[in-house]
């Protein structure tokens, strides 16, 4: 579980803001053209950050305990 600390909650945000950007953005996700990748590349880096914020954090949490 991500704890609730002032890092933990930033990095939820980016990454949801990154996730939402790319699922928002005019054309979809699966046709071909510029909007699509910008979509994907954008989908990516949410998921990307969001994974490597969990991790982070999971270890900061080992640590202290």
């Amino acid at each position: 579980m991500i704890p609730k600390t002032k890092e933990a909650v930033r990095d939820t945000l980016i990454a949801s803001a990154f996730i939402a950007m790319g699922s928002l953005l005019p054309g979809s996700l699966l046709d071909k053209g510029f909007e699509a990748h910008i979509g994907g590349i954008a989908l990516g880096i949410g998921i990307g950050w969001l994974i490597k914020s969990v991790i982070d954090h999971n270890k900061g949490v080992k640590r202290e305990a």
